[in-house]
């Protein structure tokens, strides 16, 4: 039966709608380069770790302000190697099977075995049912792999081993999953730009590069995510200008394929079309990943009223619901640090021209308008320009899109903050 018989898909339609704009792409399109400097990275790390040598400088990050769709970057790696539907009703993918992606929170990244472990899932269940039966207080633990584990290279070892190191998982890998790794790993970890000191040891080892072990870390983060990295003293302060990726707005062709791929999905007739709805939803979302994602939603409730009837929308309807979408996303950057200080936020926004500023620039401009006796123009007690910069970073009024570059990556979010200063209290 040809899908146009089936009618629209109102279900669908309406858990498309109930999706918050915080979850993974739907209908993900673009970011074929990053995809594709990730897929370059996991066969190189293979390769090398095939011969024994360490994949050094492997790291790869994922940086932008919120809403880019960093994380839905990473969930579609996942997609696609693993074959999983983006949505639950949606067929599986074919998946490459060609990268064995691992998640893991930035909080696990001081510990070398909790990383390990997860790593062993992932490879195969039974080398970390083996080592979990080797850690317990069993003494008859089985033999092969458990036994391995219990003792292994430990000269001595009779009871439960200790943590478990990344040299010894390139040697139970090799020694009992046959023909050794079934591919590169990609370690994937979100919110890298909360990771504390003392707590990213992990990162700087695989940066490092160990012998045999064919992995990559896939880091995605807030836009002073590289500074934070460099901070943190584990030998990432010199990331390679290609293994730093700037995440902004899609293209405006990419953003009318994400609608062009939503009405096909939901099985919306567009014979007599009388309004261009993926050229206006792209130039209302700036391309945007997460005002497209809300716009869409915004069409998705329209069409539900109108029953499917994309002649039948209602394009004022369509235009409120995705103007009160867009508005809570905004209240939502807005942090307390950058309410009570309106006025001065309005003013650096209105300073800074769309080529943007270099850091010490948007210092300048933040110390030469901020007033300690005026509300509003004020500095909370105790913050600092830097740390008001870093404010405006983390809540996507500003991104490093070069080296020391800084620009507001939303026109229409600048246009709101100013706006809002200038706004009468």
């Amino acid at each position: 039966m040809n899908t146009s018989e089936r009618g629209p898909d109102l279900g669908g339609l309406a858990a498309f709608m109930d999706r918050g704009d915080r979850e993974d792409a739907v209908f993900f399109v673009g970011r074929d380069h990053e995809i594709g400097a990730v897929e370059r990275l996991c066969t190189r790390a293979f390769d090398l770790a095939r011969s024994g040598k360490a994949a050094r400088g492997a790291t790869c990050l994922f940086q932008g302000a919120p809403g880019a769709g960093k994380t839905a970057l990473l969930l579609e790696l996942q997609y696609r190697w693993l074959g999983a539907p983006a949505m639950d009703d949606a067929p599986a993918r074919s998946g490459s099977g060609a990268v064995l992606p691992v998640v893991v929170h930035w909080s696990d990244l001081g510990s070398e075995e909790i990383v390990v472990r997860a790593i062993l899932r992932a490879v195969d269940t039974g080398l970390d049912e083996a080592y979990r039966q080797a850690r317990s207080s069993d003494a008859h633990a089985p033999a092969g792999v458990a036994g391995w584990f219990r003792a292994g290279k430990r000269s001595g070892q009779t009871t439960s081993p200790p943590a478990l190191t990344f040299v010894e998982l390139v040697e139970a890998v090799t020694s009992f999953h046959g023909g050794g790794w079934p591919g590169p790993v990609c370690l994937m970890v979100d919110e890298i730009q909360a990771t504390e000191q003392g707590r990213a040891s992990v990162l700087g080892r695989l940066h490092e590069g160990v012998p045999g072990l064919p992995i990559v870390p896939v880091l995605a983060g807030l836009g002073s995510s590289e500074d934070r990295l460099s901070s943190l003293n584990i030998g990432l302060s010199r990331l390679s200008s290609r293994s730093v990726h700037h995440i902004g707005a899609l293209t405006h062709a990419e953003a009318r394929e994400a609608v062009d791929r939503m009405l096909a999905a939901y099985r919306i007739d567009r014979h007599g079309e009388n309004t261009d709805w993926p050229e206006i939803l792209a130039t209302w979302s700036e391309a945007w990943p997460q005002h497209l994602h809300n716009a869409m939603r915004a069409l998705a409730e329209g069409l539900i009223e109108a029953g499917g009837r994309l002649s039948d929308v209602d394009a004022r309807r369509v235009t409120q619901i995705e103007a009160d979408l867009r508005g809570e996303s905004y209240r939502a950057r807005v942090s307390p640090e950058m309410d009570s200080a309106r006025k001065l936020v309005a003013q650096v926004m209105a300073a800074l021209p769309a080529a943007g500023l270099r850091r010490g620039q948007v210092l300048g401009e933040i110390e030469r308008a901020a007033d300690p006796a005026e509300p509003e123009w004020r500095l909370l007690d105790g913050m600092s320009p830097g740390a008001f910069l870093e404010q405006l970073i983390h809540r996507g009024a500003l991104q490093q899109v070069q080296d020391d570059l800084f620009r507001c990556p939303i026109p229409s979010f600048r246009d709101y903050l100013i706006e809002r200063g200038n706004r009468s209290s």
